[in-house]
């Protein structure tokens, strides 16, 4: 993917946003004084039962430091910035988002860091290839039909012997006893999660032999880190780049 000089926001074609994420959301990313409070990792630790920071440290130990990394949309707290840290100056790290406002948001607190922000539909298919591709905390806000959409396209922008990681909610077990907490709050304001409670994330993908699965699950089954690694084909080596120290 061609990307623009860091810190801006790339916006070369025309996207609108979905219906569907004005109507369930906009009160959240169209509402600036609450963005600034959720982006608190104090509120992010609270909200996930103190297992966002958790979260991340898994994930970045799937990150290469000097590897290209797409992020499937904005997030609230440091998890962007820690893995601008995690990459380097050295990588490549592009972060897109179908909300202009988001991106824009996210580039005024990461104007120091060396990413490139571009909106893009994430339910189109990317341009580029990458180590790794993130959707982190994302596909609970999806329909089941972008959810679909969202996931094979992450998939298909990983390079051979790359990975994707999808974190997000689990069913919890039936010895959570947050799960009576949940699922009225859930249908209130996150009313797909449900759909993604009962279907596993591997089940979305077209070409699932494609890539080997290992699967996490966190605070009893509450959250989820599903790992995809494509396989590598036709006797080929995954791309790599050489380190510069």
């Amino acid at each position: 993917m061609s990307v623009a000089k860091s810190n801006v926001v790339k916006n070369s074609k025309i996207v609108k946003e979905p219906l569907y994420l004005k109507e369930l959301y906009g009160f959240l990313y169209h509402n600036p004084k609450l963005e600034k409070f959720m982006d608190d990792d104090r509120i992010q630790a609270l909200l996930s039962f103190g297992f966002k920071g958790k979260l991340i440290d898994d994930m970045l130990e799937d990150v290469g430091t000097n590897s290209s990394v797409l992020q499937i949309g904005c997030t609230f707290g440091s998890q962007m910035q820690k893995t601008a840290d995690k990459i380097g100056r050295y990588g490549s790290y592009v972060i897109v988002d179908v909300s202009n406002e988001q991106l824009e948001r996210a580039r005024g607190q990461l104007i120091d860091k060396k990413i490139d922000f571009e909106r893009h539909d994430a339910r189109k298919p990317f341009n580029g290839k990458y180590d790794t591709v993130i959707c982190f905390m994302l596909l609970h806000e999806l329909p089941e039909t972008s959810r679909e959409k969202v996931i094979n396209n992450a998939l298909a922008a990983v390079k051979n012997g790359g990975r994707a990681i999808f974190i997000d909610y689990h069913q919890p077990s039936d010895f959570n006893v947050l799960r009576f907490i949940l699922k009225p709050f859930n249908r209130l304001f996150f009313p797909f999660v449900e759909k993604l409670w009962k279907n596993p994330i591997k089940n979305y993908a077209r070409k699932s032999n494609h890539f080997s699965w290992y699967k996490k699950s966190y605070g009893a089954q509450m959250f989820q880190k599903v790992t995809a690694v494509r396989r590598v084909s036709d006797g080929k080596k995954p791309e790599t780049k050489p380190s510069f120290y």
